[in-house]
């Protein structure tokens, strides 16, 4: 499923030939087992004397709200791995940050972001995920 309410444009250029390919980019849901219906959010995370790794986590349609409503995708610099509403995309389809100007005014996204209560803490399974991004709430 598109989460269609979130759109990011994004500009490909080519190495081989240089040419320009602009994608209107949205959240999707995971096809597998565990992950199935779930939106893959990703971060870098950086060890002293360690190079610098990728690591993501998967969460529902109200936990992205609740993470976006509470700030902590732009506190811990998470990205939303996103694809095309069009097409294919020609490599693997990249991680976005969301930014207030990609949500859809009135959106069903933006109304649950509004409903969340920012001052109840995270539920036990949104923490357990974040856990393997070295983020606790």
């Amino acid at each position: 499923m598109l989460l269609v309410d979130i759109a990011v444009e994004h500009t490909l250029v080519s190495k081989v030939s240089g040419v320009r390919e602009t994608f209107l980019l949205h959240p999707f849901t995971n096809t597998q087992r565990d992950t199935l219906g779930k939106f893959e959010i990703v971060r870098d995370i950086s060890e002293p004397g360690f190079k610098v790794v990728k690591r993501s986590a998967f969460v529902t349609f109200q936990q992205l709200a609740e993470l976006y409503s509470k700030g902590v995708l732009d506190e811990f610099g998470f990205s939303v791995r996103m694809c095309p509403g069009q097409g294919k995309y020609p490599a693997v389809n990249p991680v976005k940050k969301v930014l207030p100007t990609h949500i859809k005014p009135g959106s069903p996204f933006e109304l649950a972001t509004q409903k969340v209560d920012v001052s109840k803490s995270a539920n036990r399974e949104l923490r357990t995920a974040l856990l393997r991004t070295n983020v606790k709430l």
